[in-house]
């Protein structure tokens, strides 16, 4: 899901346009958009509301007078539109994660997010350091457990292997991680699925 907010000169209220969205909804929100200023050449995306927090960044250097945007900016919204709460996560974590210049690599990264993982509820180097410890990613005997920097332990996996932060967790690349933890985040994964199953 995707709301776009768009304006022109130097109005700020403009005008919001939900995507997807055909051709004769783009056509209403253009005049619209012409009551405010018919410097078409003005037309900008001020922000986005979405279920993938920060997309809006990402969307805002579009121009979209150029002929093709649409089309793309509707192709974000429909891989938007399908993602459960994780998904979202793993969208934004990515997005942060990556270089991110164009619609085009905002829709190449939506349509690889099996190629990245979510440590849930990890969100700062000292989390990761824990999750890392206690899964045995990065074993450590119990007596010296007590005495390990977990911060300095996170932020030196964070450093070696990429990723992001987001609220709901750290996302990276499944291809910069160990598959020890790529088979850690998997049973946990399937864990939910058939605990949602059951209580389906």
């Amino acid at each position: 899901m995707i709301t776009l907010h768009l304006t022109r000169a130097d109005d700020y209220e403009g005008v919001y346009l939900p995507l997807s969205a055909t051709p004769a909804e783009i056509g209403e929100t253009w005049a619209a958009l012409d009551g405010i200023s018919d410097d078409i050449a003005s037309t900008r995306i001020v922000g986005a509301v979405s279920n993938v927090w920060g997309i809006g960044q990402y969307l805002k250097n579009a121009d979209i007078n150029e002929s093709g945007q649409f089309k793309k900016l509707n192709r974000i919204a429909e891989l938007t539109g399908s993602l459960d709460r994780d998904g979202c996560r793993i969208f934004e974590g990515a997005l942060n994660a990556e270089s991110v210049n164009s619609l085009d690599d905002v829709i190449a990264i939506g349509e690889r997010l099996d190629q990245y993982l979510l440590l849930s509820e990890v969100s700062t180097d000292r989390e990761l350091g824990i999750y890392l410890v206690e899964t045995g990613v990065m074993p450590f005997d119990e007596n010296v457990r007590p005495y390990l920097d977990y911060s300095r332990i996170g932020i030196e996996y964070y450093s070696n292997h990429g990723g992001a932060y987001t609220a709901g967790g750290y996302v990276l690349r499944r291809d910069s991680a160990e598959q020890a933890l790529q088979d850690i985040v998997d049973a946990h994964q399937d864990r939910q699925a058939l605990g949602g199953m059951e209580m389906g």
